[in-house]
């Protein structure tokens, strides 16, 4: 699999890592050893999406009511607002760097809506996307779950 200009993007409600792979070559003995390591470009943090529903709805005694329609749509409307979002962030990063292919991890429940906000160029360039949260995955590990 050809890595060169690939840019990987693995990100959830909370957070979004971008990385670009560096590739290595050295010679062991008489053979050429090419390994690639990523490096990180883009580190997000979304706050709102880090909190849970009763901390940003509350009472001014901090009393929360549980369990209404209003806080279900408001919790949609949170996390679509996120979503589209976290997809601007990744058009705005897909054309600064004008990779050749775009690898991205987003988590299973929202992945679907992810991929639909993305722009026709990005989703041209978009090889693999897988649908798992690899966000607090080790860097060094990330590329072997697109291999």
């Amino acid at each position: 699999m050809k890595l060169e200009n690939t840019l990987i993007i693995v990100a959830n409600l909370g957070e979004l890592k971008a990385f670009n792979i560096k590739k290595h070559e050295a010679i062991v003995g008489n053979e050429l050893k090419i390994s690639h390591s990523l490096e990180v470009i883009n580190n997000e943090d979304f706050i709102e999406g880090r909190k849970k529903l009763s901390e940003t709805l509350s009472d001014d005694s901090g009393q929360f009511v549980n369990g209404t329609l209003e806080d279900h749509d408001l919790k949609l409307e949170i996390e679509n607002r996120i979503i589209r979002e976290i997809a601007r962030d990744i058009e705005n990063i897909v054309k600064s760097i004008k990779p050749k292919q775009l690898f991205l991890a987003f988590p299973k429940e929202h992945n679907r809506e992810l991929a639909n906000e993305l722009g026709d160029q990005t989703k041209a360039i978009l090889t693999k996307n897988l649908a798992s949260d690899l966000v607090k995955t080790d860097k060094d590990k990330i590329l072997s779950f697109f291999e």
